[in-house]
């Protein structure tokens, strides 16, 4: 955690130094403050916290204060008469450490919608303004109508927070509150942002609304990127030190490798004063694929098996990728099958953008039998473009079929390989393509063990085949079938190089330093000195 100061403009780095996200900046001027991002950081979070020890929800950010996992600024946070999340004026007095005042903060600019980035809004106070896409919007809604998070998951809307008797938070009204996003790029999904996740709760609140270009004094522009999540967006921020450049995630080899093209472009023209740049790759050897030479080595695998059951694993809103599989299936002669989650994404999505809703109607949408459906779902299926598939029918023809299931929908499988032994078609090799980012830590290591029982018991193979060897460390896999949501460092140097800013501030990474080597010669001072922050 560092300061960083240029002249009348300070640079306050509470996440995202030296770690690999986590972003929590805040920038700040005479005139007033923007957060940049405010996200998990899952290394320091994993610090404290392990499967049955977390954060108790009834104590707001208690937990998270004492940890430093959050920035002890006082202003910034949900402190109102109807809706808190402090139970004690102890809690209150470990904000009055930073000698800053989070009052002074007039907005949020918020670049995509990953957790490492977002994860830690649901705190903030519910009249700050956002900053973003129309699309990160749409996926941070979806995210939060479909998940069960209670408290930390309160990103898009909130429930309003009191005390019970007992001093401790309990949720209160009987209706949600939206925050104040203002979007740009993209339709405003107003529809969308209307849509409630419960049938006996509505959504109040200002509409999301296109945004003006200014938060206070600062005239905010926002740029398109490459990332791995729909709707990623790069800042500029015109300062009284001239222009900041906040590049968020992003990358030049995916499926819209140039809207980081035309970023680029745009800002060499510019004479950027500060860039803050992630590095998550930088100094790593790992081989960089493109989309499309993913999408083309999912093509020849699953050619190679054409009877066979096929699963393609890819990360939830890794919305190329199941674009690139659904063009593959197309090709193949196969329909890609989503999960009801997927479909309410795209449903989102669709008010965004026409592509999405294309999408939404060239795939099938697995339903299965619920005790007890939730609303979101219930949206699914009363949706007139959603064209839903079962298992009997799956099952029935494998080959017609291309599966986007998961780790956490692997127990579906089950239910279709019984479904074959129904039908008296059973032993069909089934083929599992890992589509994915690895595991890097020993814990998930473990999680890599558990896919290989499952698969073995079920019968499937999973590619890339070196995995099968539970290798010690899955990154140093080959893996043709994935491509990295962020730049290698031979892009990130060209970038730098290409926009020539005066002082270059690295976040978002673990190898910081290697910016004074890669560097050397160029007239950009990289920042790595400033003062510790508490």
């Amino acid at each position: 955690m560092k300061r960083f100061e240029l002249g009348k403009l300070s640079i306050d780095v509470f996440g995202g130094w030296k770690e690999i996200g986590g972003n929590q900046i805040l920038l700040s001027s005479t005139s007033g403050s923007l957060l940049l991002d405010f996200g998990k950081s899952f290394g320091r979070w994993n610090r404290y916290f392990a499967e049955f020890l977390g954060p108790r929800s009834g104590f707001g950010i208690r937990d998270l204060l004492f940890l430093n996992l959050l920035p002890p600024l006082p202003g910034l946070y949900r402190d109102a008469e109807h809706d808190t999340v402090f139970v004690s004026a102890d809690d209150k007095a470990l904000l009055s450490v930073s000698g800053l005042d989070g009052g002074r903060v007039l907005g949020l600019l918020l670049s995509h919608a990953h957790l490492d980035h977002t994860g830690a809004i649901a705190y903030l106070r519910s009249d700050l303004p956002i900053v973003t896409s129309a699309a990160t919007a749409a996926v941070i809604k979806a995210m939060q109508d479909t998940g069960q998070a209670g408290l930390d998951g309160e990103i898009a809307y909130l429930s309003a927070r009191g005390l019970s008797d007992e001093g401790l938070l309990l949720s209160q009204g009987d209706s949600y509150q939206r925050r104040p996003l203002h979007l740009v790029h993209g339709q405003v999904p107003q529809d969308f942002a209307a849509t409630s996740p419960a049938k006996t709760k509505k959504i109040e609140g200002a509409p999301w609304s296109k945004f003006a270009g200014k938060l206070g004094p600062f005239e905010v522009e926002a740029f398109p990127v490459d990332h791995s999540v729909p709707g990623a967006v790069a800042f500029g921020v015109h300062t009284e030190e001239g222009l900041v450049v906040y590049t968020g995630d992003l990358r030049r080899h995916g499926r819209w490798a140039q809207k980081t093209e035309a970023f680029i472009q745009t800002l060499s023209q510019r004479e950027v004063s500060l860039l803050i740049i992630e590095g998550t790759r930088l100094g790593r050897s790992s081989k960089t694929y493109t989309e499309h030479q993913v999408q083309d080595a999912l093509r020849h695998l699953i050619a190679q098996h054409p009877k066979a059951p096929v699963v393609v694993d890819f990360a939830p809103r890794n919305l190329e990728r199941m674009l690139s599989c659904m063009e593959v299936g197309r090709d193949l002669k196969r329909t890609l099958v989503i999960t009801p989650k997927d479909a309410y994404l795209l449903i989102g999505l669709s008010e965004v953008d026409q592509t999405w809703k294309q999408l939404l109607g060239d795939v099938l949408v697995i339903k299965e039998k619920r005790v007890r459906r939730p609303y979101w779902e219930e949206i699914v299926w009363n949706n007139g473009s959603v064209r839903p598939v079962g298992l009997e029918e799956v099952t029935s023809h494998p080959d017609d079929f291309l599966l986007a299931f998961g780790f956490f929908e692997l127990n579906r499988l089950i239910d279709l390989r019984l479904a074959e032994e129904r039908r008296g078609v059973a032993g069909r090799e089934g083929i599992y393509v890992f589509s994915n980012s690895y595991w890097a830590d020993d814990e998930q290591v473990l999680d890599l063990q558990v896919l290989l029982n499952w698969l073995k018991a079920l019968n499937f193979r999973v590619y890339p085949e070196a995995l099968n060897r539970l290798p010690r460390d899955p990154s140093l896999v080959d893996n043709p079938y994935h491509t990295s949501g962020h730049a290698p460092t031979e892009d990130l140097v060209d970038l730098v190089r290409q926009v020539r800013p005066r002082y270059l501030l690295p976040v978002h990474t673990e190898a910081a330093h290697r910016w004074k080597k890669l560097l050397k010669g160029e007239q950009t001072k990289v920042l790595l000195a400033g003062k510790r922050r508490r």
